[in-house]
């Protein structure tokens, strides 16, 4: 089974804002009407266990009956912040869940755009909800990077990509004003061009690795972003460029390589789409949220430090 397979993902609308995973473990508790419970209880007849990080819910353990998939997705609504949860999760498992159960090995699949659910098999119904999580390993080598703090933020973007632009005018000044010139992150930009769906998004970022050669990466990266993709060499001579160095540079595909890289590198995440931004380990569900960044920032700190 993918582990990045999404279930009933048209059914899934998460309330990203509200999601408990990387927020207070109390709320948390609080969404199954167990305020004030400890980090183990019993909840349905079913054993959950958090597990902490940085003083935030990092991961919640469940245990309960092998088809009780309705106390499962509580559960599962709960961490994840969006009890719309439960209806899709059971159609799910009434059509894996034996599928699950023969197995003799753990079985991961995505859950919406920033968790996983890890089954554990055996004779009951046990699981694992987390944050999408790599190790540092996973990520190329940096190019493009704002700040030195301890923490990588890494954006995986698309020059074309609409929501990557609302991304940039919405956030991106936000990101860096709180996090990366505080000295808490430093911000890399790295290519995930959709080149399926947008023409320009490969020519972009060709043309994007040329300015870099210039050291104008971040101005190009700005101008692409509040220009219309396409007048590259138009780009390059509005920002005092060398237009003659540039134009041979986009003309030879020179960074085709480096481009294509990255789009592979972003494959094999198991990305879905752009934007996607890593803080640390974890895959944001949400990066247009500034403020989960701040809980996200605690936790990578405190997993660096374990």
């Amino acid at each position: 089974m993918n582990p990045r397979i999404l279930f009933a993902a048209a059914a899934l609308s998460l309330s990203l804002a509200s999601a408990q995973i990387a927020g207070d473990p109390a709320a948390f508790k609080a969404a199954l009407g167990l305020s004030g419970a400890s980090d183990a209880f019993r909840y349905g007849g079913a054993e959950v266990r958090i597990e902490t990080l940085a003083d935030l819910l990092y991961k919640v353990h469940y245990e309960g009956a092998l088809e009780d998939y309705a106390t499962a997705g509580d559960v599962i609504g709960a961490a994840i912040g969006d009890a719309g949860i439960k209806g899709p999760f059971v159609d799910w498992m009434k059509q894996n869940g034996a599928g699950i159960a023969a197995r003799n090995e753990p079985v991961s699949v995505g859950l919406g755009d920033g968790y996983t659910l890890t089954f554990r098999p055996g004779d009951a119904l046990a699981f694992v909800v987390a944050p999408i999580e790599v190790p540092p390993t996973a990520f190329g080598e940096p190019r493009h990077v704002l700040g030195s703090g301890p923490v990588t933020i890494r954006e995986y973007s698309d020059f074309e990509c609409p929501a990557c632009q609302a991304l940039f005018n919405r956030a991106l000044a936000q990101i860096k004003a709180r996090y990366v010139e505080t000295g808490r992150a430093r911000f890399e930009y790295r290519h995930f061009p959709l080149f399926e769906i947008h023409k320009q998004a490969v020519p972009a970022a060709e043309a994007s690795e040329c300015a870099a050669a210039q050291g104008a990466f971040w101005t190009y990266h700005d101008a692409l972003f509040e220009e219309d993709v396409g007048n590259y060499v138009g780009l390059a001579k509005q920002l005092d460029l060398d237009v003659g160095r540039f134009a041979e540079c986009v003309a030879n595909r020179t960074y085709r390589d480096v481009v294509e890289a990255h789009r592979a590198e972003a494959d094999r995440l198991g990305l879905r789409g752009t934007p996607s931004v890593f803080v640390g380990p974890f895959l944001l569900p949400n990066p247009f949220d500034v403020g989960s960044y701040d809980r996200y920032l605690r936790m990578a700190a405190a997993q660096a430090e374990r």
